[in-house]
């Protein structure tokens, strides 16, 4: 398998990055994994906060575990959630994106390389 392919699909398929840490270019592949990891951690605290704030609703209504109730609450708090979730899940998106992009142009450069430098050896 091609170097590009193989970094792309790392990129794509594993996680954003790991496509440029196997071309060892670390600097370059561990930036869009801090942007991804920073992201995907505000979201989940998010969800948390969302989360214990359905339980307290609940808690405050009786206790009484209704899935109706409970469905409503979390489609309640999820179309009047944090307006940022959005941008950051695009943000994520993005960088994943660029993460696949730049990995396969760099693969690309690197199998244009092996091929000039086998050529120089026969």
């Amino acid at each position: 398998m091609k170097t590009s392919i193989k970094a792309a699909l790392l990129s794509a398929l594993v996680f954003p990055g790991l496509g440029q840490m196997h071309l060892k270019r670390y600097v370059r592949g561990l930036i869009p994994m801090v942007l991804v990891l920073t992201g995907l951690g505000v979201l989940i605290v998010q969800a948390t906060v969302d989360a214990l704030q359905v339980l307290d609703k609940i808690q405050l209504q009786g206790g009484t575990v209704d899935m109706n109730a409970v469905s409503n609450l979390a489609a309640g708090s999820l179309t009047h959630g944090d307006p940022y979730s959005s941008l950051i899940s695009l943000g994520i998106a993005g960088c994943w994106v660029f993460s696949v992009i730049d990995a396969y142009l760099l693969g690309k450069e690197k199998d244009r390389r092996n091929v000039q430098d086998q050529a120089k050896g026969e």
